[in-house]
């Protein structure tokens, strides 16, 4: 009994010296500024600048990139845009305060500057072919989005490596189930 007790005692000790592992901060991810900073299109500083963020300014993020950057919803009209396009980006340097929420967002892959990118609203074959008997490469769904590299009368051909999500080949997205173009676009 008394070496029950002692083991009882002493496992209760050496667990109370262990050391705890703290839960990641919850919450909202608010940015707030002490200067001017700009606000762009996609997650990069080759992007278009879309405004200014300014001391006055607060926003709630709700995605973060690998190098730095936090997006969130400008409450601007958007026509179009799904997904990670509706987001407007800052990049996190000595004027941008972030709250203690910010550590647990989401880390995302975000498109690129200077891209033209099909982007989904609905559940969409791609094919390996331009022809909807070839072979089904991916699904893609609402909000994935993929790099067009060429237009043929009915189709588009897009670079899967440059997608969500993410896949080393080329496919084939019928023209009329596009849902629509985002980037510097000429097609």
């Amino acid at each position: 009994m008394y070496r029950f007790l002692l083991l009882t005692t002493l496992a209760a000790l050496l667990a109370s010296c262990m050391p705890g592992t703290t839960p990641a901060p919850s919450g909202p991810c608010n940015i707030s500024t002490a200067n001017p900073v700009d606000i762009y299109n996609r997650p990069s500083a080759a992007s278009d600048v879309f405004g200014t963020f300014t001391p006055s300014d607060t926003a709630q993020a709700t995605a973060k990139t690998a190098d730095g950057f936090y997006g969130f919803e400008p409450g601007t009209a958007q026509a179009g845009n799904v997904g990670l396009f509706r987001l407007r980006w800052v990049l996190k340097t000595i004027d941008i305060t972030l709250s203690p929420g910010c550590a647990s967002l989401p880390t995302v892959v975000a498109p690129v500057a200077g891209i033209c990118y099909a982007m989904m609203i609905e559940d969409t074959s791609i094919y390996s072919n331009p022809d909807t008997t070839s072979v089904l490469v991916t699904t893609m769904h609402k909000n994935d989005y993929a790099m067009i590299t060429a237009h043929n009368p009915g189709w588009f051909t897009l670079d899967l490596n440059v997608a969500s999500p993410s896949m080393d080949k080329l496919g084939y997205l019928e023209e009329s189930k596009l849902g629509g173009f985002n980037g510097p676009c000429s097609f």
